[in-house]
């Protein structure tokens, strides 16, 4: 019942219905026992959508409503969340402040990517948004004194991306389980330096993407502290690359399309702004499709209608891949618990144009290499030496090979599908509308 219980959550933050649909559709979650809710509740928090939806349900400013929609029990649990992830946001944002500040000292030009610099314009209060790690953007040449700023603070190199991207990470002594509760103040603080606006990680899939950022930065403040952050046609367009670097990995967190989708319904008479993200967004066709793969799947989770300045990245043939694949997978690929599956393998041939290269990729994804995964990354290393964690770890491989197996049948099945839907189209919804399909 759980992914039941994550489709109605996702289904009841909808920001296209007037107010009496939309009292319908938390009304949907009634059907859910407390038991249920329990146990789906650490899928909601692995999604990201547990305090979004507890906003949902306080929308109304009467607490004592919500009996009526969820157990009383359940209320708790998400006031308990509420509450704890308030403090840790606080604590993340003075250990953000520390990392700011050093680099500010330093004379680094940087400019802070994600987490709090999307507040207010996409999350109006910081209880709101679970987080886990910081994001700078620097250039090249200033990486390796970046490193080093923050290596002062405690900060150790735990991995990177070829030389695009570094994640560093004070260490651990205690790592999470999967079913761990997120929202105790965190261990550990994680940072990613970027040295380029698109990080395409180990996918081949370069992009023409604004070389302006670090120009055109703005200041920001978030409670005492003051820092750069990308400007708001460009941090969009960022948001619009995260998304779709991970949907090319394998699993987004719903949280993730819902900002954007927020972000969307809440600025969407703002013409000038849409503007300039067109502008930005044209320069290259791949990145236009990225950028409507990213809007359909908004749409189709969410509900907000593109901007007007955006409609034609959208106007797409009937049989256009992008568009297909999200009528008929989008929702089975987004509305999942981590480490969702690869349904998006049927679409990412599409940004492939090797026929040789597509097919080792292919493999490489299908048949990984299990052994690679580790269940805590900057760990100390007298903790990973454990025993305790040295099982916990074979016990997390030996998870991640299962998911393999059913991801790989899934797939298998899907491409039957996905192969008829290019070749022959049932009836579409009134209007081109996106929805959900049936297969």
């Amino acid at each position: 019942m759980s992914a039941a219980l994550l489709a109605s959550a996702v289904d009841a933050l909808r920001l296209d219905r007037q107010k009496s649909a939309s009292g319908q559709a938390l009304c949907s979650l009634r059907s859910f026992s407390a038991a249920e809710w329990r146990s789906g509740l650490r899928v909601l928090d692995r999604t990201g959508i547990t305090l979004p939806l507890y906003a949902r349900l306080c929308e109304n400013g009467d607490r004592a409503a919500l009996p009526g929609v969820v157990p009383e029990v359940v209320i708790d649990a998400l006031e308990r969340r509420r509450r704890d992830n308030q403090r840790r946001m606080e604590g993340m944002l003075q250990t953000f402040g520390q990392a700011v500040r050093a680099l500010q000292h330093a004379r680094i030009p940087f400019v802070c990517l994600k987490g709090f610099s999307l507040f207010p314009e996409y999350f109006v209060q910081l209880w709101r948004r679970h987080q886990v790690d910081f994001d700078f953007l620097v250039a090249p040449w200033d990486a390796a004194r970046a490193r080093a700023v923050l290596e002062a603070l405690g900060y150790r190199l735990s991995g990177s991306a070829g030389d695009k991207e570094l994640r560093l990470r004070i260490p651990v002594q205690e790592h999470m389980d999967r079913d761990a509760y997120m929202y105790d103040r965190q261990q550990g603080s994680s940072i990613e330096l970027h040295t380029s606006f698109w990080d395409p990680g180990s996918f081949d899939l370069p992009l023409r993407c604004p070389e302006d950022a670090l120009e055109r930065a703005e200041m920001h403040v978030v409670g005492d502290v003051v820092f750069a952050r990308l400007s708001q046609p460009h941090a969009f367009v960022y948001q619009v690359l995260h998304v779709f670097r991970h949907f090319l990995g394998s699993w987004a967190r719903p949280l993730w399309i819902y900002e954007i989708a927020f972000f969307i319904h809440r600025h969407r008479d703002r013409d000038e702004l849409w503007r300039d993200v067109r502008e930005l967004i044209a320069v290259d066709l791949r990145m236009a499709d990225a950028a409507a793969l990213v809007l359909f799947l908004a749409n189709a989770l969410f509900g907000p209608a593109v901007p007007a300045s955006l409609a034609g990245l959208c106007c797409r043939p009937e049989q256009d891949p992008i568009r297909l694949w999200v009528e008929h997978f989008a929702w089975r690929w987004a509305v999942a618990d981590m480490p969702g599956n690869k349904l998006n393998l049927l679409l990412h041939r599409h940004f492939i144009a090797d026929r040789l290269e597509w097919r080792n990729y292919l493999t490489s994804r299908l048949l990984p290499f299990a052994g690679n995964a580790a269940l805590c990354e900057g760990l100390e290393e007298s903790a990973a030496g454990l025993w305790r964690y040295k099982l916990a770890n074979l016990r997390y491989r030996a998870q991640r090979a299962l998911h393999h197996v059913h991801a790989d049948l899934e797939f298998g099945f899907a491409s039957i599908s996905w192969n008829a839907a290019q070749h022959f189209r049932p009836g579409r919804a009134p209007g081109g509308a996106i929805t959900r399909s049936a297969t």
